[in-house]
């Protein structure tokens, strides 16, 4: 029989008792993973709220129901295999797919034991938010990751010692390193010497200041990365940091922007010879040396101009971008821009088109050097890179442009040669206007000077006129009188004559040439007839040689070029004039010499130009004798060419096709 006090305490026991299990009940249902109880056969006893939703069933669905029904066909071994090692005293954590009532399965991480009166217990935790974070940080990862391999831009990071951690595929592309080469490197090696110091200071003030980010370089002070072959090119970069548990990591997002630069160089350098070229005189040599100027300044280490004069090449200038390297440049002004060794400036004036060399091939200067000194010369540009373009305008090449860089400068590229022929374009239209202006300016003064030579000698024949004109008036010596008159109006009709022709052939029109068989022999005898006065008068003593002949030609034409020549030797000889013609190869060469002071070679080669003259003082003739007998020739389909040797004297000749002599 129970006692008071008995019955008093089994009445605690249970109230306690009770309590502890709505306390148990209540942590079971409030926790927030699912907890499944089930017994040694593996079917469900008891399940919370949280495992309830988690595989979308009633509290009263679960109960009851085998643990491998809800686990993934391909797993239910393994599950088999687990229950075993629960139930043997084991425990596992592991990740289990749980199909749900709607038929999907769920990830979840599963921690299983077994309970001491033989019940299995798991608590299951949903991985579905674990799982989706952490395939957003590996794509975030590998998105970054992409985003920095892919990038175009070098993309650097380097520690607080400014020793390379990260190098991307950019930098690789833009530096020619290796990642490999580069992740441990001082990030000075990727720029040129001359700014390493300043740089890795201006990089240590960053690291220490407040600011994150900032863009590296000014307006005033360019950046400049090194390749790995000594090659320098502008870029333009930035810097940023972050704060990695207590070390600070810098990175750097660098851009190539020579394409950047030399378009904007481009520009500025267009405008500047734009403005020389509009401000230029008609001092054309002094135009190319201020483009040269301008060159290098904008675009090279050095520039040479070479002009054409009188079919031979000139250096006109040579000038360096360092002031240092003058006397260097005067130096190899005086070696010739054609030597007997091939050259660039050589192949431009030959085919008329540009010469680019990106990079010199070894030994190429050892080719082209005259000598050790020339050698030591050109050694001291230290060359890498050069181009040479010919200046062209109107069909003529005028000369060439060459521009050149060092070795440790620039490699020049098909950009800079499409720059620098569209410079050469407009200074050759330049130079040729400038020249074209000078050509007019002498030409002013020749027709100046014509017109006196002319008034001057349609005078002493007038004056000749006149006097006899006044001795037949008193009818003495009326014959002599008259063979005067009729020669000074042959002389005024020759000179005429030549102006009348020397108007055709500036209006572009060709002279009239009637072509019919004539015998050399009379041709000259009645060349001579009309000259035997002059001849006489100046006691000259004529030689005819030569063998019998017949050219295809104009008589009256022949007759004004042997006139010309003729008149041409008795103006400057001394005492015998050879005249003749011969055969020689279905040809008939007719010459006219003279033992006068001759001619200088340079002076040779405008003998034919029309109103040249030996010197400006010599007033005998307008100087267009010789231009119409070179018009003559070239219609008649011959050559005229003169020869002469100073103080000997001075031949000319020149052929015409010849004709078959009856017989």
């Amino acid at each position: 029989m129970k006692t008071e006090h008995s019955g008093r305490s089994e009445g605690l026991a249970q109230a306690g008792l009770a309590h502890d299990e709505q306390r148990y009940r209540e942590l079971f249902e409030s926790a927030p993973d699912g907890i499944f109880i089930a017994g040694p056969d593996g079917r469900y006893t008891d399940v919370n709220a949280a495992g309830c939703r988690l595989l979308g069933y009633s509290r009263e669905e679960l109960i009851g129901r085998s643990i491998a029904e809800f686990v993934a066909p391909e797993d239910l071994t393994r599950q088999a295999s687990l229950k075993r090692h629960v139930l043997e005293g084991g425990m596992e954590v592991s990740e289990w797919r749980l199909r749900r009532k709607d038929g999907t399965f769920v990830t979840v991480e599963l921690s299983s034991n077994a309970l001491p009166d033989g019940h299995l217990r798991a608590f299951v935790r949903d991985l579905t938010n674990r799982n989706a974070a952490e395939a957003a940080l590996r794509l975030s990862e590998a998105k970054l990751s992409g985003i920095v391999s892919s990038s175009p831009d070098a993309i650097i990071s380097v520690d607080e010692a400014q020793r390379i951690t990260m190098f991307n595929e950019g930098a690789e592309s833009m530096f020619g390193y290796s990642r490999a080469e580069m992740i441990g490197a001082g990030l000075e090696q990727l720029m040129p010497e001359r700014f390493r110091q300043r740089h890795h200071e201006h990089v240590q003030r960053f690291a220490d200041g407040p600011n994150s980010a900032r863009r590296m370089g000014t307006r005033s002070v360019e950046l400049y990365g090194l390749r790995k072959n000594g090659q320098e090119f502008p870029a333009d970069a930035a810097i940023s940091k972050i704060e990695v548990g207590r070390e600070r990591l810098l990175t750097v997002s660098l851009r190539d922007v020579t394409d950047r630069k030399r378009i904007a160089d481009e520009e500025r350098l267009l405008a500047e010879v734009g403005r020389i070229l509009v401000e230029a005189g008609p001092d054309y040599e002094r135009l190319l040396g201020d483009v040269a100027n301008a060159l290098v300044h904008g675009l090279a280490d050095w520039c040479s101009v070479d002009i054409v004069q009188a079919g031979n090449i000139r250096r006109l200038r040579l000038v360096h971008a360092d002031p240092a390297m003058a006397a260097t440049c005067e130096a190899l002004e005086r070696y010739p821009a054609i030597r007997k060794q091939p050259t660039p400036i050589a192949e431009v004036l030959e085919t008329r088109g540009p010469v680019l060399m990106s990079e010199l091939p070894a030994g190429w200067l050892e080719s082209i050097a005259e000598s050790e000194d020339h050698l030591r010369l050109m050694q001291a540009f230290d060359p890498g890179s050069f181009i040479v373009v010919p200046l062209l305008a109107r069909g003529q090449t005028l000369g060439t442009l060459g521009i050149g860089a060092s070795r440790a400068s620039r490699r020049y590229g098909t950009e800079d040669l499409r720059l620098v022929e569209q410079l050469a374009s407009r200074v050759a239209l330049a130079v040729d206007n400038a020249r074209l202006h000078e050509d007019l300016e002498r030409a002013v003064r020749a027709r100046d000077e014509v017109l006196g030579i002319v008034a001057h000698d349609l005078r002493s024949p007038l004056n000749s006129i006149v006097l006899h004109a006044q001795v037949l008036r008193r009818q003495h010596d009326a014959p002599r009188s008259i063979e005067s008159i009729r020669n000074a109006a042959g002389r005024m009709n020759a000179l005429i004559q030549d102006l009348l022709d020397v108007a055709r052939l500036e209006a572009g029109e060709r002279l009239s040439i009637s072509h019919k068989p004539v015998d050399t022999a009379s041709l000259l005898a009645e060349a001579v007839e009309q000259q035997q006065a002059a001849l006489s008068e100046k006691q000259v003593t004529l030689e005819m040689n030569g063998e019998p002949a017949s050219v295809w030609a104009d008589r009256v034409r022949l007759l004004q070029v042997l006139d010309n020549l003729l008149g041409n030797a008795l103006k400057f000889c001394r005492s015998r004039i050879s005249l003749g013609a011969a055969r020689k190869d279905g040809q008939v060469r007719f010459w006219v010499a003279d033992d006068g002071a001759g001619i200088a070679p340079e002076a040779l080669c405008h003998v034919f130009d029309r109103f040249w003259q030996s010197s400006r003082g010599d007033r005998r003739g307008a100087g267009l004798g010789l231009s119409i007998v070179k018009a003559i020739v070239e219609a008649h389909g011959g050559r005229v060419w003169a020869e002469s040797q100073p103080g000997v004297g001075t031949q000319f000749y020149f052929t015409l096709p010849e004709a078959a002599i009856d017989t």
